[in-house]
């Protein structure tokens, strides 16, 4: 059975300031030769977080929680590229933005806060619930092993160990 609340993810996707979050990630992102904050990591880190959420016996319900939070997850990494002084945090940037799509695409103020904390928290591996399905996630979704650039790479969470 398809989970109608699907169509809020739908929305997400269809959302202007979303889209435009995006193009300012990858011109942002343009002569980076790391991972990018795009589209494609958004959604593999969603069916990676959406299966490693069933395995933890999460509620199927929820899909359309665990990909929203996904799709929002690095929405803000553009502002933390703009600035200099280097103490935007991304992840509390991203949760920042995600809160009006959240509530415009109808989730409750009590998910929204769910997912927002979620967001916030998908950097910090000592989380619970939603925030460690999206850390995990997030890192999986990475495939360092085959990266051409892993040698200049400074990420502290390189995945070249963390298969599942």
């Amino acid at each position: 059975m398809a989970n109608s609340n699907m169509a809020r993810v739908n929305a997400i996707l269809k959302n202007s300031d979303y889209i435009s979050w995006l193009v300012a990630n990858g011109q942002a992102e343009r002569e980076r030769e790391f991972c990018h904050h795009d589209l494609a990591h958004a959604l593999n880190v969603a069916r990676i977080a959406y299966s490693l959420w069933l395995e933890a016996g999460g509620n199927p319900v929820a899909k359309d929680i665990v990909y929203s939070a996904s799709l929002l997850h690095d929405i803000g990494r553009w502002l933390e590229y703009a600035d200099e002084s280097g103490k935007t945090d991304h992840a509390i940037e991203s949760a920042k933005l995600a809160h009006g799509i959240l509530l415009e695409v109808g989730y409750h103020p009590d998910v929204v806060a769910e997912i927002e904390k979620a967001i916030a928290n998908h950097r910090n591996p000592d989380t619970q619930g939603l925030s460690q399905v999206l850390y995990r996630a997030d890192k999986l979704s990475r495939e360092c092993f085959f990266c051409p650039a892993l040698n200049n790479c400074h990420s502290k969470h390189k995945n070249t160990d963390m298969i599942y």
